[in-house]
């Protein structure tokens, strides 16, 4: 297969506005199929003897080395007739190989942490814990309430050029250049902790997940979570609660934050209006008093009690619940 067929075949793909491509081999010879905005699918067989060149032709179009597998590569072409940037996987297939390419949505902005509606101190909080060699970082909200965009603008302020970074979950729109991309796996699981990595990011689905980060932390890594919770201290009860020793738990956690959006105050305008939502934050940071509390009182963990007292303890460390941001930012006029 000639450069010349893959930059028609790219072309056709930009010009249809493709979300996915896929590239495999069949029976038939090669298959490249389009995944359309419409939510519509386009497969092109292409003649048998196309095959053969297929993979190498696409790495040397590409710039990737023989036999090199990919996971969310970043990748761009650039063509008098088009430009495609994407996230490239190369993975093995029944008939070779098997080709995915994401296309990036440049229209598509990572927000600054700095907009994100953080107070100054818990922003300064936060850029300094993610600076941390080791550790158990924790992105908390309930459901479709910023986690992800938060998770993605901290993302903007790691060292992405000297740093391993691995993102393991599902399917994510959380695709940033210096960021490895992972299926949430057992066998993916043995690779990052026998590996070099420096920073693993999960999201978090179920308890097994949640013990494999705690777990991952300890080994001197510094592990930033998604957790799904209603605000910081059902993330704390989750973590806690996990079933692995509190010694090993207090001792890697070092933040939770939680989240919730709420309306910004706008004046109606004939311009369209990008940002019609800001962030109320709260975050927890775990001090000694808080160790010594949970550990001597570990049979109380589901009592009201405890967590009244605990509660306590948390805002003589700094703690303000989400409803003290949420007055904060009424006072200001922004919601």
């Amino acid at each position: 297969m000639t450069n010349k067929t893959l930059n028609s075949l790219f072309g056709v793909a930009a010009k249809e506005g493709a979300k996915r491509i896929v590239i495999s081999g069949s029976k038939n010879g090669p298959s490249f199929s389009y995944h359309l905005p419409s939510g519509e699918e386009a497969i092109f067989n292409l003649p048998k003897k196309l095959e053969t060149n297929l993979a190498s032709n696409l790495r040397q179009l590409l710039k990737i080395a023989p036999g090199e597998l990919s996971t969310g590569k970043y990748c761009k072409l650039n063509n008098k007739n088009y430009q495609l940037n994407f996230r490239l996987s190369i993975i093995p297939d029944e008939l070779g190989e098997k080709i995915i390419i994401n296309v990036i949505d440049e229209k598509e902005k990572i927000m600054s942490l700095t907009k994100l509606g953080l107070q100054k101190t818990e922003l300064n909080i936060i850029k300094n814990k993610i600076k941390v060699k080791s550790g158990l970082i924790v992105i908390s909200s309930a459901e479709r309430q910023g986690r992800s965009t938060t998770l993605r603008s901290l993302l903007t302020e790691l060292d992405r050029d000297n740093k391993n970074i691995y993102f393991i979950g599902s399917e994510t729109k959380l695709k940033l250049d210096g960021v490895n991309y992972l299926d949430n796996k057992t066998e993916n699981w043995d690779k990052l902790l026998q590996h070099d990595s420096d920073i693993i990011i999960v999201d978090v689905k179920g308890e097994d997940c949640l013990q494999k980060s705690i777990l991952a932390a300890s080994t001197g890594r510094l592990v930033i979570i998604s957790l799904e919770t209603i605000n910081a201290l059902e993330a704390l009860y989750k973590i806690i609660n996990s079933g692995l020793p509190l010694k090993l738990i207090l001792d890697n956690l070092k933040m939770i934050t939680n989240q919730e959006l709420v309306n910004l105050k706008r004046q109606k305008t004939k311009s369209k209006i990008e940002r019609q939502k800001i962030g109320l934050f709260e975050i927890i940071i775990p001090n000694n008093a808080m160790h010594s509390f949970i550990t001597n009182n570990e049979k109380d963990l589901k009592t009201e009690d405890f967590w009244k007292q605990l509660f306590q303890l948390a805002t003589n460390n700094g703690y303000k619940p989400l409803i003290m941001d949420k007055d904060q930012k009424k006072h200001d006029g922004l919601i």
